[in-house]
């Protein structure tokens, strides 16, 4: 079952640059697990139990204030891996994970990973790949809650999407994120409200297209340029 998967799985840059001798020793150690809507991944500082793959569904990754609210920093669609960072410096889990619905998840297991590095060190060079790409998003975060104006932050909130959403195709090629206004509002610690007004006016500039629950980049390049 999970060779249908195979194909989405391999297409991250960080995992499709790997010899095809590596690409076997991942997937090899792969068992499949279904989570239903609703039902959460993992919690923050839970243990690490594993390396994470998704096949199918999506995921919501929050954070909790201490007020109980939650802020939504992204959503996963089939094609991303996640959970390394608690597999490397054995550290509890830094957020929550929870599925927006039905999910079918590719995992392996912590045990197994680390037999993985031990037995092929060749794998290091490539997560430390998918490690800095996640710390270059950080610091985006960063850089966008610390000095950007709310228009910029939404429009670097919809490009980082792109890149989460493991869509990343030519500057001129129009790709559409299935993402609810509610959600994107959550991203920006803003209302709906805000966030409707601003994508109607990159509408107006014809940078994108709003309809129920999905937003058409029409160009990533001249929407990045809109800043």
């Amino acid at each position: 079952m999970l060779n249908q998967y195979r194909e989405l799985l391999s297409r991250p840059d960080w995992f499709s640059a790997m010899p095809a001798e590596l690409q076997d020793c991942l997937f090899n150690a792969v068992r499949l697990r279904t989570v239903k809507q609703g039902q959460t991944v993992h919690e923050k500082h839970d243990k690490a139990d594993g390396l994470y793959g998704i096949c199918e569904g999506r995921l919501r990754v929050v954070q909790h204030s201490e007020g109980g609210r939650e802020m939504l920093l992204t959503l996963l669609e089939p094609g991303n891996w996640f959970g390394e960072i608690a597999m490397f410096d054995d550290a509890p889990r830094t957020h929550t994970v929870y599925c927006e619905q039905d999910t079918v998840l590719a995992m392996i297991p912590r045990a197994r990973f680390q037999h993985l590095l031990s037995a092929k060190p060749a794998l290091y060079p490539h997560f430390t790949r998918l490690l800095c790409s996640r710390v270059r998003s950080a610091f985006q975060f960063i850089d966008a809650s610390a000095s950007l104006s709310l228009r910029e932050q939404l429009i670097r909130r919809l490009l980082m999407l792109l890149g989460s959403y493991g869509q990343i195709l030519p500057d001129a090629t129009p790709i559409t994120l299935n993402l609810s206004q509610e959600s994107l509002a959550q991203m920006l610690n803003s209302s709906r409200q805000t966030v409707n007004q601003m994508l109607q006016s990159l509408q107006d500039e014809g940078l994108i297209e709003v309809r129920y629950r999905r937003i058409t980049i029409l160009s990533p390049a001249a929407l990045a340029a809109g800043n």
